[in-house]
């Protein structure tokens, strides 16, 4: 029993020693500030889909799509769902303002509701806004920070609405 005790009290002081002369310079980790800006994502089509998943909206995202330093985004409704512009104005806002803030190659945002019809490749357009990253001034504004984001978006961007949607689907 002294023997083994002995060993192993020996076998352990030379990996100790052994250990302490390997070069620790690879092994120093530098101290990562906990509240440090994050460096913006590049958006390309593999990851499109992956920042949209963290996104809640009023409305279903029908389709997402990338090119060109381009996002569009189709929100769809069933004919009878009944729509909020309000919440269209939400939504659309805070897709926009998350995809110029957290990205560094959009350029613009196409953002459209559709109602799906009972034929699957129809479409109907209710509304479409546009956005360009060139009007920093426009999304630079986290939604919280908005009073009246109906009327700030219809004066800030490029807003088409079908006649359509006030006949059948708006409340």
């Amino acid at each position: 029993m002294p023997r083994r005790l002995f060993a192993a009290i020996t076998v352990s002081a030379f990996l100790a020693l052994m250990l302490s002369l390997v070069p620790s310079a690879g092994w120093k980790q530098t101290d990562v500030p906990t509240f440090q800006a994050s460096r913006p994502i590049h958006l390309s089509e593999q990851n499109a889909l992956d920042l949209f998943t963290t996104v809640a909206t009023h409305y279903n995202i029908k389709r997402i799509k990338w090119e060109n330093s381009s996002v569009y985004v189709d929100l769809a409704v069933k004919p009878a769902e009944k729509v909020e512009l309000t919440h269209v104005y939400r939504d659309f806002y805070s897709l926009t303002h998350d995809l110029f803030t957290f990205t560094d190659n959009v350029k613009q945002v196409y953002f459209r509701m559709l109602e799906e019809t009972d034929q699957p490749k129809e479409q109907r357009l209710l509304v479409a806004i546009e956005s360009s990253s060139t009007n920093q001034a426009a999304h630079g504004k986290p939604l919280d920070e908005l009073n009246d984001v109906d009327s700030y978006v219809k004066g800030a961007f490029s807003v088409r609405i079908d006649p359509y949607f006030y006949e059948r689907i708006s409340p």
